[in-house]
């Protein structure tokens, strides 16, 4: 049966769980803001000429028929927005005995995709013809080629 009594018990206990849970809301909200103002900061453009070096994770002879051959890299820890587009050559360093390494291309963009929220990119691309690529090994694209210049 009810009892009168039983009103203000449950209207002071509601009033506490309610206050509870208010303050554990007010600790969680700070948190959450921040993490949600750090995804909608837009990234700043790399300046031309930024590497971005990747390993080569997977090599797939003709993934699909009629296919050729192709490798993925992938990476994280972009400080930049990528401006990196299908065609946009792959770079290896490599190094002669006793000279400085220098950059070879080694193949061309085919496929890229940009995980903002982790910040990494993920890129496929076709090697140059008679070029050995293997699983391991580290190659760079630009993050953001300069524009190409006017022939005269």
């Amino acid at each position: 049966m009810h009892q009168p009594q039983d009103g203000p018990r449950l209207r002071t206990l509601a009033i506490l769980l309610g206050g509870l849970l208010l303050a554990c809301l007010a600790g969680i909200a700070p948190t959450s803001k921040t993490v949600a103002d750090d995804l909608e900061a837009p990234l700043p453009r790399a300046p031309h000429g930024t590497p971005f070096t990747f390993d080569i994770i997977e090599s797939l002879d003709a993934a699909y028929l009629g296919d050729t051959p192709s490798h993925v890299g992938r990476d994280g820890g972009l400080e930049f927005r990528p401006n990196v587009a299908l065609g946009d050559p792959v770079y290896r360093e490599v190094a002669k005995a006793g000279e400085e390494p220098q950059a070879v291309r080694v193949g061309s963009v085919t496929r890229v995709v940009w995980e903002r929220v982790s910040r990494s990119l993920t890129v496929e691309f076709d090697p140059e013809p008679f070029v050995r690529i293997a699983v391991g090994d580290e190659v760079f694209v630009d993050l953001n080629p300069a524009p190409p210049t006017a022939r005269p």
